[in-house]
Parts: structure tokens; sequence; C-alpha cells
């Protein structure tokens, strides 16, 4: 990786440079989560030459797949239990010593791992992969690295030529999580731990007025407990598919919760839970075509009709922007869904207001949450 001016450092998965920023004991800190550029542009932006940017984000791909393996092996869950040897790590993890000391090589480099004496322990990089971390990444690789995600990802060629993606297990991403529970709880995690900055961002919005707000597509109602927790007043609906909601039972008891949020299982083009003031579709609608959104939009509004109280639809969603070739990491985001849904994929925002436009709906004001740095369109017939 000689060509990356971080030499000896992986590529952060998510595209961002690590920041040499040290603290205390010369640990880094995390660097913030931004949405500002693609991985390229922000490369390109350090004064990198066209042939090693091309060599950086091939760097990314071996980066990855170590990383992946290091989560996958539970290397990071052994050592928030307490400082180890590689051959210490081998051992637990039933590994070849030699292939251990290379990984942990790697993840010394990467400054996931730190050393005192011949013992490895976790700096901050290591401990936000730990599944205790108050927002895990470690649910976030073990999808993005599981085989249906990079088989998804390793014909996209083929995709682009299709129109659409041929999945790599015949199943549509949804489905193949419901005949796999063990990824399918990952997926779940991985989508709480997301939702959690979006559920604070929306928590600081005034729901004076609110007493019920239903999350369609909500997973294990992330967004809601956040809202809930920080509003006592309010009551949830939660609709999603059965079998994630038979998760999401469990997860919301554990949380005190269940007896202020009502689940409503099904699909969301068949039907709309009632009786809600507040209908929140959160990362849902880039799943989905534009008639589709356009259709699932017009479900809410006619729920809204036909119930006895007046309501809103606030779609918080990442938006590509409105000048071509401006930097954006919903590219990146984009390129994903690409690769595994067949619908259009992240929209800018006037694509969403003409959706809003065409369901009945009329925009009445836009926000910017913070964390998230995601797009909060708030509608109401």
């Amino acid at each position: 990786m000689s060509a990356d001016p971080h030499a000896g450092r992986p590529a952060d998965p998510t595209g961002h440079q690590h920041t040499e920023q040290h603290t205390g004991a010369g640990t880094p800190q995390l660097p913030q989560r931004t949405r500002g550029a693609t991985a390229a542009t922000r490369t390109t932006n350090l004064g990198i030459n066209p042939f090693d940017l091309i060599q950086h984000m091939m760097d990314a791909v071996p980066d990855f797949a170590a990383l992946h393996a290091a989560v996958d092996l539970g290397i990071f869950e052994l050592l928030a239990h307490g400082k180890l040897t590689s051959d210490e790590l081998a051992a637990c993890c039933e590994c070849d010593r030699s292939a251990m000391r290379r990984l942990m090589r790697w993840l010394h480099g990467g400054r996931f791992v730190t050393l005192d004496g011949d013992r490895y322990l976790l700096t901050p990089y290591g401990q936000v992969l730990t599944a205790g971390a108050e927002r895990s990444q470690r649910h976030a690789v073990l999808v993005t690295g599981s085989s249906y995600w990079w088989d998804a990802a390793g014909t996209l060629t083929e995709t682009i030529r299709l129109g659409h993606p041929a999945p790599p297990t015949g199943l549509p991403p949804y489905d193949h999580l419901a005949h796999h529970p063990a990824i399918g709880r990952e997926f779940d995690l991985f989508m709480t731990a997301r939702s959690a900055a979006v559920g604070q961002d929306l928590a600081a919005f005034d729901f004076a007025h609110v007493r019920t707000i239903a999350d369609l597509g909500g997973g294990l109602g992330g967004v809601l407990a956040t809202l809930l927790r920080t509003h006592p007043h309010l009551r949830g609906i939660l609709a999603d598919r059965e079998h994630v909601l038979d998760r999401a039972r469990d997860h919301l008891a554990l949380q005190g919760l269940a007896d202020r949020i009502q689940l409503a299982a099904g699909d969301l083009f068949d039907t709309i839970p009632p009786g809600a003031e507040v209908y929140l579709l959160s990362s849902v609608l880039h799943n989905y075509s534009t008639a589709q959104g356009v259709h699932l939009l017009t479900a809410v509004r006619h729920t809204i009709e036909a119930g006895d109280r007046p309501a809103e639809v606030w779609i918080v969603q990442g938006m590509l922007p409105g000048l071509a070739g401006q930097p954006s990491a919903w590219y990146s985001t984009d390129a994903r869904m690409l690769s595994l849904f067949p619908g259009d994929g992240v929209q800018d925002r006037e694509a969403m207001f003409w959706m809003a436009r065409q369901a009945g709906l009329r925009v009445r004001k836009t926000n910017h949450l913070p964390a998230s740095q995601q797009t909060l369109m708030i509608t109401h017939p």
C-alpha cells in the first residue's frame, strides 16, 4: 500500500481518512462521521495523483476483508475482556498462529490495537467494533462483509447490464435475511445502531402536538425507542414484516417499552396502520423505485384521510446533491443500493419533492439533521 500517504494504516472502511490526534496514552481519537464526499473525492482533496487514487481504492478491498475477518473471528470481543498475545488469540479462535500474527500486524498498523509488551489491547478504533460499544460498527461490518453483500457488490457489472440485481442466493435482500436468522439479527443490530443517531436528532423536535408516532419499516424500533425515552407522553406504532417484529418484541421488552409500542405486522404496500399523528419513513424510500415511493406515500395519505385526526408524514432520507458532480458520500450509498435493490436508489431533493407532490402531499419544511447529516422532509396533506 505504498501508494497511500497513510502507508501502514488501513483505509477507514467508511472511506474517511484517520486523523493523527493523540490523547493520553497515545491512542487516536475517533474520526467524525460525515457524509460530505465519496472516498475518491476525499482522497483527491489530499493531492493524490490519479494513479495513486485508484491504488488507494483497490487497497480498500483487502483492507475491509481483513477488518471483516477480525470482527468475524471475534478478535475485538476477546480483547474487550483483556490483553492477549497473538498466539493466545490464535488459540482462542482456533486459527493458524502465523496467519493470526499477520492479521494482528495489520490491525496494529491500522491503529485498531496497540501493544503492551507482547500483548494486544484495543484502541478507540477497535472499541467501536465491539458489541458493547454505544454505537457499535461490529454489526455493520458483519453484514457488509457477509457473502450475500460481498457477492452482490462483485456482480455489479452484470447488474448494470441487466438493469436490476441478480440476487446471489436467488432471494431479494430482505427475504435472504428472513431465511438466514443469524445474519438477519446482525442486520437488525446494524440498523438499530444507525437509527440511534436519527432518533436523537428527531428527539430535539417539538412533539407537544403528537401523541402517537408510527415508524414504517422501523426494524427493531431504534428510532421509536429513542423518541419514547425522550418524550414520556409519546406512544408508538412499529410497522414491519412479521419476522422482524418477532425480534423487535424482545428488544423493546428489554428496554421497558413493550407496553408503549404497538406492533403492526405486514407489508407496507398492503396496509398502513391508522391512529398516528406522525408517520415516519426513515431510510426506507431509497430501497424502492420512484413509482413504488409514490405508491407508498399515497397509501399513507389515504390512511391519514380515513382517520379522525390531522397527521404529518416525516421522510428522513439521505439525498444526492442537487448539482451534478458535487461531492457526496451518498453516491456510495446509491452504488450499494444499485447492487442490492431493483429500485431507483438514493434521490436528490427535487425528486423527493416530486414524489411527495405526486402522492398528493405538500412539503411544509425541510431540516438537516446534525448527527446523521441526513435531510428531514416534513410533509402533510
